[in-house]
């Protein structure tokens, strides 16, 4: 358990969040009226919150769209949800475990042979953990689900991807990027950290990332991340019971539902004028700076090799 004096320490780093948002967040929407007849889209974590309004949104504009999800019953309620607000009956789940490399090995060949293209892919899933603990291949698990997780499933589905273009990888980061102490020699988390620094890292590598596959990606393809804003959804489900319902009582009060939340995501997935735009970070649904950790292309290919190195070392089957 943490001491008082950690308790209040966490507690006004998360009020200076909280206060610097609530004097700059907007409320931008994706007014673009793209039709995605003929598409594919898949989003992680789509099954609540962010992404099941993300799903709902391009499944409404006619994509062909897959939640995906370890949560069976809960997926499986998003899934006819979404089917009866829309009208739109390709709509499915697939079962998907970020914390299991094995999983997400056998989910990407399962969607390879299941689907002919993958046009849009939202890694969307993210996670607070009160407790720092370690998945079965050895990754802290906020560290997995939020970043080495999804950095995964998007090499194995990358062929895909190429094939579909153009095509769209959007990444869900946050603001609490900027609060990071991250280390990218250690970039499977195992230096003992408060809650929020493990978030506040995977968020900065969610960035990194962005920028790295922008380099290295064929044209046509892009990858950006963004910060939603502060939305009150089911991420804060893994902390402690206090801190959750502060947080949830915050928002609630001066911050976004999910479908505002949404928003930012849904413009990067479908907004015309960024279908060249590639490697960055939006906030509002516009073009923001991040970091400036994030422009140093030297730490960009660094967290790059060392992700890649990790991933390939704890692989159950070769990449």
């Amino acid at each position: 358990m943490y001491s008082t004096i950690t308790r209040v320490y966490l507690f006004l780093k998360l009020t200076m969040i909280i206060i610097f948002e609530t004097l700059t967040q907007g409320k931008a929407r994706c007014k673009c009226k793209t039709k995605l007849d003929g598409k594919v889209a898949l989003i992680t974590g789509g099954n609540t919150g962010i992404g099941l309004e993300t799903a709902r949104d391009l499944a409404r504009r006619g994509a062909t769209v897959i939640i995906a999800s370890r949560n069976v019953e809960k997926s499986e309620t998003a899934v006819q949800d979404i089917i009866k607000t829309t009208g739109n009956t390709n709509v499915h789940f697939k079962s998907l475990n970020l914390l299991k490399f094995s999983s997400i090995q056998q989910f990407a060949h399962e969607f390879d042979k299941e689907y002919h293209r993958l046009d849009i892919l939202v890694n969307n899933s993210g996670a607070i953990l009160d407790k720092q603990d370690f998945s079965e291949d050895g990754i802290e698990r906020v560290i997995q689900i939020n970043y080495v997780g999804p950095f995964l499933l998007t090499e194995l589905l990358m062929h895909k991807l190429i094939a579909s273009k153009p095509s769209r990888i959007v990444i869900v980061s946050s603001k609490a990027h900027e609060l990071h102490e991250a280390d990218p020699n250690d970039i499977a988390g195992l230096t003992p950290l408060k809650f929020w620094t493990r978030f506040s890292n995977s968020k900065l590598y969610n960035i990194l990332w962005a920028r790295a596959l922008a380099k290295r990606l064929p044209e046509g393809v892009t990858a950006n991340a963004l910060h939603p804003g502060i939305v009150k959804t089911e991420i804060f489900d893994g902390m402690s019971e206090w801190v959750r319902k502060v947080a949830l009582w915050v928002i609630s009060l001066f911050f976004k539902n999910a479908e505002e939340g949404a928003q930012t995501t849904i413009h990067a997935c479908v907004a015309p004028e960024l279908e060249l735009v590639t490697g960055e970070y939006f906030e509002e649904c516009r073009i923001q700076s991040a970091n400036k950790m994030t422009r140093d292309e030297k730490l960009v290919d660094y967290v790059w090799e060392n992700t890649m190195k990790l991933v390939k070392d704890r692989l159950p089957k070769p990449l």
